[in-house]
C-alpha cells in the first residue's frame, strides 16, 4: 500500500501496534498536500513506523495538524496556561471547565468571572502565581471526558491521574476501540472510547455500504468491491466517470460511524480522449460564463485537471466544479476559486465596451473574447480563430486604453 502514498507530508510520535511503544511515523499522502494551515477533511493518510515499517491508514481529521472547523473546544488549565476572556478554564479539582467571561491581574492578586453553564457567574479570586510552563497555548483536551474529541497530536491533560502528555494512537484492543495517550512519565495510556466513537463492526458496516451503494448507484456497485476494517472503507474496482466516483467517497465519508473512505478505483477510460481534448472543453465550459468568470488557468496531465479562477460573489453557478467533473477522461480535479466583490473591480465599463466592440466588429466574427482588469493590468481572454485576430484584438485593446499593460492569453481554435 506504500506505492499508492508516495508523498510523505509530515513526521509525527504515534504509536506501533507491532513495536508495543511510541515512535516515530511517517505520514504520507497520495497528493503533494501541504499540513501548513491545515487540511481539508476525509483526506487519506498512511501512517509507517520508522522502526518496523508497520502501517496503519488514518485521515486528516484525525490529526491535530488539520486543524479540523468540528474539533471543538480546548481548555486551560489553570496555572499551565495563559488566560483571556472566552476561554474554557479548568481548576485542578472541579467537576468540569468553565467559560471565563473576564479577567482582570495586578501583580499579587487575579481575578476571574467564570460560568459553568448552570447558574449565574461565578468571580474567584487567587493569589497571583507564575504560569508552570505554557506546553500548549491553544488548551488541552480533558481526559477522560473528551476522549471522543481528541486529535493525534492534541496535547491533553488527565484529570485524574493529574498529568499532562499527547494523543499518540488510535488502536483496537480486543474488541473495544482505545485511545493512546503517551503521559510526561513516558508511561503509555489506553482509555476505551465511550460506545458512540466505537467502530462498527466490519461485516455489519461493509453490509450497511454496499446497501447504500445499491440504492444510490446501482449502475456502479456490480464493479465496485468494498473492504472494511476498523471503521475504513477500502474501495477497488471501476466506475463511469470522475463525478461518479466522487460521489461515491462523498456518500460514504457522509454516513455515521465511517472514519473515511480509501478509493483505488479506477475510471472507465473512453477510447480517443486526449488532454488537449479535455483541456479544451474545460476552457469552453469556463468561456461559457461571460465575464462572471475570468482570470481562469487550466492545465491537464494524464486526465488529471487543476482549475484555478476568479469569479464575483454570487455571481458564480453552483454546479460550475460539478459540469467540469461530468467531461469524460477526467481522472482526478483539483479546482479553486477566488472571489471578488463587482463593485470593487476597476474599469469595469471599459472592459464592457471593449467587449462589445469584439461582437459588434465583422473582422472578430466566431471569435469569443472576454476582457478583465485584474492586479493593475487589463487581462484578455476567450478564444479567436487565427494567430491574426489574436494579434488584432491585443492592438485594438492596447489603443482603446491607451497602456501596454494588456496580457493576451486568447486560444486559437483554428476552423471554429
Amino acid at each position: 500500500m506504500r506505492s499508492q502514498f508516495p508523498h510523505r507530508i509530515h513526521s509525527q510520535q504515534l504509536f506501533c501496534c507491532r513495536c508495543r511503544k511510541v515512535t516515530e511515523h511517517g505520514v504520507f499522502a497520495r497528493e503533494p498536500y501541504s499540513t501548513y494551515g491545515g487540511m481539508k477533511p476525509h483526506i487519506p493518510l498512511l501512517c509507517k513506523c520508522g522502526q518496523c515499517s508497520a502501517a496503519f491508514v488514518g485521515f486528516s481529521n484525525e490529526f491535530a495538524f488539520s486543524r479540523p472547523a468540528q474539533a471543538g473546544d480546548y481548555a486551560k488549565v489553570y496555572g499551565h496556561s495563559r488566560i483571556a476572556a472566552g476561554n474554557w478554564l479548568y481548576f485542578k479539582g472541579t467537576p468540569k471547565p468553565g467559560l471565563v467571561k473576564s479577567y482582570f491581574q495586578t501583580s499579587e492578586r487575579e481575578i476571574i468571572v467564570i460560568n459553568y453553564g448552570n447558574g449565574p457567574d461565578q468571580k474567584i479570586e487567587r493569589e497571583h502565581q507564575d504560569i508552570v510552563e505554557e506546553k500548549s497555548p491553544e488548551g488541552y483536551r480533558l481526559l477522560p471526558a473528551q476522549s471522543a474529541q481528541t486529535l493525534l497530536g492534541d496535547n491533553v491533560y488527565h484529570v485524574k491521574r493529574d498529568k499532562f502528555g499527547f494523543a499518540v494512537g488510535l488502536v483496537k484492543d480486543g474488541d473495544k476501540d482505545k485511545l493512546a495517550v503517551l503521559l510526561e512519565d513516558d508511561s503509555v495510556l489506553f482509555i476505551t472510547l465511550p460506545e458512540p466513537a466505537q467502530n462498527i463492526p466490519n461485516d455489519k458496516l461493509s453490509g450497511l455500504v454496499l446497501d447504500k451503494l445499491r440504492q444510490l448507484f446501482a449502475e456502479d456497485v456490480n464493479r465496485v468491491s468494498v473492504t472494511v476494517g476498523q471503521g475504513v472503507v477500502y474501495l477497488e474496482g471501476l466506475v463511469r466517470s470522475y463525478l461518479v466516483r466522487r460521489s461515491i467517497c462523498a456518500c460514504i465519508n457522509n454516513m455515521p460511524r465511517v472514519r473515511g473512505c480509501v478509493d483505488f478505483t479506477k475510471i472507465v477510460a473512453e477510447p480517443g480522449i486526449t488532454d488537449s481534448w479535455i483541456e479544451n472543453k474545460v476552457y469552453l465550459c469556463l468561456e461559457s460564463f461571460g465575464h462572471n468568470v475570468f482570470d481562469y488557468k487550466v492545465s491537464v496531465e494524464q486526465g488529471r485537471v487543476k482549475v484555478s479562477l476568479h469569479s464575483f460573489e454570487d455571481a458564480l453557478p453552483r454546479d460550475l466544479e460539478t459540469r467540469i467533473a461530468e467531461i469524460p477522461g477526467v481522472q482526478d480535479l483539483d479546482y479553486s476559486v477566488v472571489y471578488l466583490s463587482e463593485s470593487g473591480v476597476q474599469n469595469q465599463d471599459v472592459c464592457d465596451e471593449l467587449e462589445q466592440s469584439f461582437l459588434n466588429n465583422p473582422r472578430f466574427q466566431d471569435a469569443k473574447i472576454k476582457v478583465s482588469y485584474v492586479d493593475d493590468h487589463y487581462l484578455l481572454e476567450g478564444r479567436v480563430r487565427s494567430s491574426l485576430q489574436k494579434q488584432f484584438a491585443l492592438v485594438n485593446v492596447v489603443k482603446k486604453v491607451l497602456s501596454t499593460s494588456v496580457e493576451n492569453r486568447l486560444r486559437i481554435i483554428e476552423g471554429k
